[in-house]
């Protein structure tokens, strides 16, 4: 059967017609994620904004994901306040809530952030002030300990200390070296508060005749021997055969010794 004119018009004009499907470009979730969203998440809530109040079955048929995943993470993103529903008949209608609710969330994120911190900084605190200890031994060994306290301290600054008993003073090569190293604290401008017992009294003076920024107090009772208290460290040294000298770094020790020496400053004798 031939077609005639006005059927020949008729297709050709048919053949002309096109249908276009607008499809949605698909937004990025990436920053969606970086507010605490999983990447599931993110498509339901994208979903929501552009679908409006809707039913679980249609979001499972935008986003693409398993029935079982979309059920899930709609509880989800209602625990965390980012979306509701409201009940039609039976049926639940789910909907976005407004995008501006990150920004609330952030704030109360960055309000509570605040108040931790200070709790943070005194933990980094703590842990920057773990405990070490250093053991020096031989005459260079104690000088190496002595000196750290001239590297460590600045003009004006000041340290203690709670002398040797009398009989270690007796060695002439200690006297030597203290007498030495306190000339050389009193150039750099570093102060000195010193507690000895009266009985060692004439060989410590002997030490510190005649040197500047020193202060020497003398006690009857009982009082640790070889302990030098600055900064954060804590100098504790023997003068046998051996000498040794072993520097403890530790706030807590040495805030304690320090509160200790300066109890008995008050009661010693010039």
């Amino acid at each position: 059967m031939e077609s005639n004119d006005n059927d020949k018009g008729l297709l050709s004009n048919i053949g002309k017609l096109y249908i276009f499907e607008v499809i949605p470009k698909t937004m990025d979730t990436s920053i969606l994620e970086d507010m605490g969203l999983s990447n599931a998440e993110a498509r339901i809530y994208l979903a929501l904004l552009e679908l409006g109040s809707t039913t679980s079955g249609k979001i499972i048929y935008k986003t693409k994901l398993q029935s079982s995943t979309v059920y899930h993470l709609l509880g989800s993103l209602m625990e965390k306040g980012l979306i509701s529903y409201v009940l039609k008949g039976k049926t639940k209608y789910f909907q976005a809530e407004d995008p501006e609710i990150f920004l609330s969330n952030l704030e109360d994120k960055k309000r509570k952030f605040a108040e931790l911190l200070p709790s943070l900084k005194e933990k980094q605190l703590m842990a920057n002030q773990t405990q070490t200890a250093k053991v020096y031994e031989g005459i260079n060994g104690l000088k190496t300990a002595f000196y750290d306290i001239l590297t460590t301290l600045k003009k004006g600054d000041a340290y203690y200390f709670f002398t040797a008993p009398k009989k270690k003073l007796f060695y002439e090569n200690l006297v030597i070296f203290f007498r030495s190293y306190h000339l050389k604290r009193a150039e750099k401008g570093i102060k000195v508060k010193g507690l000895t017992t009266i009985e060692s009294k004439e060989i410590i003076r002997d030490i510190f005749k005649g040197i500047k920024l020193s202060e020497v107090k003398f006690i009857n009772d009982f009082a640790p021997t070889g302990v030098v208290i600055y900064a954060n460290k804590l100098i504790t040294w023997d003068w046998d055969e051996v000498p040794t000298a072993i520097v403890i770094e530790s706030k807590p020790i040495t805030d304690s010794y320090k509160k200790f020496f300066e109890s008995k400053w008050k009661t010693a004798t010039i």
